[in-house]
């Protein structure tokens, strides 16, 4: 998991990176204090580099990811950097609206300093062609209670087969001779295909059961020495399932004085399996389209993530 403040500067990075495409841009860096004598050096958030080495425009880039507004002496602390690495612009982003001292002292500077603001938008806010994100969430928790393998009279010895000794994530069977498959993944396939589909903020426990025999048209095989032998299994074991349909919420990436330059989804969602958030930066293109520029995913739970079109019910 990041820690707080880190998913806020990795998103600033991702749509300036968008908007200076060449540019070369770094998190967390240390610069050299110009004047120090004992090697002393200031700590940047982000720092965009532009241009030749001879040539090289820097920026440094200060965030604050907290739900209050930058004070004044924290804004002192920002602008003192600009002199000590020698920098010529600063870019401020803050989740709070600038105090208006602060934009009075940016907007002194010209072109080197820009305030950034991440505005919570909302729904009223939103125009009705604007681009919509739900987040769909589902997951299946498995409990085998019970495994029961077997081949056909004679066959252990034939095959010399062993116990087997396997974790329930192994690849070790296989439906088609072709894609190995885990007993994990054997369960949730015989879930997915007993299910209709779940309604919005839903749980259900259950009790599942796997049945193959070693003839017959259903087959299972398993791997044993690197070749594939048909076998049966008998397999009892205890299912929950949660789903969730969450609207993400958008906030607008807005530089004083020139309005949105991206937007910014989120959402957070307490499962029952631990806590999971996701952040989508977004940004417009010129022919009018809308682009997911990366997605920042935390939790400590195993996942596919995918975007996909909704589809209509």
């Amino acid at each position: 998991m990041s820690k707080p403040g880190d998913d806020l500067e990795k998103i600033v990075e991702i749509i300036e990176r968008s908007t200076s495409p060449t540019a070369r841009i770094e998190q967390n860096v240390f610069l050299p204090i110009l004047t120090s004598t004992q090697g002393h050096t200031a700590q940047c958030d982000i720092v965009i580099r532009n241009g030749p080495p001879h040539r090289e425009t820097l920026t440094i880039v200060e965030v604050q990811d907290r739900n209050s507004k930058v004070d004044i002496n924290t804004f002192r602390g920002w602008l003192g950097k600009i002199d000590d690495v020698g920098a010529q612009h600063l870019i401020c982003v803050s989740r709070k609206d600038f105090a208006s001292s602060i934009k009075e002292k940016a907007t002194q500077s010209g072109s080197k300093i820009f305030l950034v603001t991440l505005k919570d938008l909302t729904p009223d806010s939103i125009p009705l062609d604007f681009i919509h994100f739900i987040f769909l969430y589902n997951s299946v928790n498995i409990k085998v209670r019970s495994v029961k393998p077997y081949v056909g009279k004679g066959e252990i010895a034939k095959l010399g087969l062993k116990p087997m000794n396997h974790e329930l994530g192994d690849k070790v069977w296989s439906l088609d001779q072709i894609t190995m498959i885990s007993l994990l993944e054997l369960c949730r396939s015989s879930i997915n295909d007993s299910q209709d589909s779940l309604n919005p903020a839903t749980s259900k426990d259950n009790l599942g059961k796997l049945s193959y025999r070693p003839v017959g048209e259903d087959a299972l095989y398993y791997c044993h020495n690197g070749e594939l032998i048909r076998v049966g299994l008998d397999c009892e074991f205890e299912w929950e399932s949660e789903h969730a349909e969450i609207p993400m919420s958008v906030a607008s990436y807005e530089q004083d004085q020139h309005g949105a330059l991206a937007w910014l989804f989120e959402v957070e969602h307490n499962s029952k399996s631990g806590p999971i958030s996701i952040k989508l930066p977004v940004v417009k293109l010129d022919d009018g389209t809308y682009k997911v520029l990366d997605s920042i995913i935390n939790t400590q739970l195993e996942y596919t993530f995918d975007i996909v079109p909704k589809p209509n019910y």
